[in-house]
């Protein structure tokens, strides 16, 4: 049972890590999150549905479909929700964030309905053997692909043009300015890429917990979780801590009940802001005297 769980754990822990990961990407370039995150979670499950199962469209487009309006979402978040705010340096933001998620799922209730729907795939109809014990292809397959997806992100930060400016600002807003660089534009670039990141979450969690208006809340509330325990400021961090996050969630999960999950999950966070409040691999920042 432990390895079953241990599989179990390391699919839905790698897609808390790629959650978290937007949070790090938009708290990097403008010191914001975009806390409609878990809305953008479910707003990739929901709309990969509508066109694949509801539209008949082959996978593969509707998949290209759902990145793009996924990317849409992103900018309309960071252009509503958070640019009028950073002017004035006032940290409105937060709820303006909030209630564009709040918004974005009540939409999804009146058009989507509130009932759990199955997405269909083959990788989650018939288990395998594992070191003995019965696991799903598509609990294998999340794992690497969200691995995948967190070391392509890494290397275009390094590699690509758009990844330099993105690091760029990260570092210093007034110095990427002289370099050249639209930072507001940037900042909009890495709302887009955090929702992009959050959607491909839903879409691969999908077949596994079912589809939902409001199945995006709690994956957005654990992302942010993973993001605190890491270290916001460490991409590294946040993979590892969301990895173990999973795991440990899916033990306590399969052995106390999932009441218990919850409550074992969340005390780890205060744990651990009350030894690190910068997380298990931040840095803490300099005071000044």
């Amino acid at each position: 049972m432990i390895v079953q769980l241990v599989f179990s754990g390391l699919a839905l822990g790698s897609m808390y890590a790629l959650v978290a990961l937007g949070y790090n990407i938009t708290y990097a370039t403008s010191r914001t999150v975009n806390f409609a995150q878990g809305q953008s979670v479910m707003v990739g499950a929901v709309v990969a549905y509508a066109l694949y199962v509801g539209a008949g469209w082959p996978f593969v487009p509707s998949v290209l479909a759902t990145l793009l309006a996924l990317a849409a979402l992103g900018v309309l978040v960071e252009r509503v929700a958070v640019r009028p705010f950073l002017a004035s340096a006032s940290i409105a933001w937060l709820l303006a964030t909030i209630a564009l998620g709040v918004i974005a799922e009540n939409v999804a209730m009146l058009t989507f309905g509130k009932d759990a729907r199955a997405f269909p795939s083959s990788l989650a109809q018939r288990a395998v053997t594992v070191l003995g014990a019965g696991v799903y292809p598509h609990e294998l397959l999340v794992p690497v692909v969200g691995v995948a997806l967190m070391v392509l992100v890494e290397l275009a930060f390094r590699r690509t043009l758009a990844g330099r400016a993105l690091r760029a600002v990260a570092f210093d807003h007034d110095a990427a300015r002289l370099m050249g660089i639209d930072v507001t534009r940037t900042i909009s670039v890495a709302y887009a890429l955090s929702s992009v990141l959050a959607g491909v979450a839903g879409i691969l969690l999908a077949p596994l917990l079912n589809v939902s208006a409001t199945m995006g809340t709690t994956l957005g509330l654990k992302g942010f979780a993973v993001a605190i325990i890491g270290g916001i400021e460490s991409a590294r961090g946040i993979v590892v801590a969301g990895v173990l996050y999973g795991i440990v969630e899916a033990i306590v999960a399969g052995y106390l009940g999932t009441g218990v999950r919850e409550i074992v999950g969340f005390a780890l966070v205060v744990l651990v802001l009350l030894a690190r409040p910068w997380g298990l691999f931040g840095v803490a920042a300099p005071r000044r005297v």
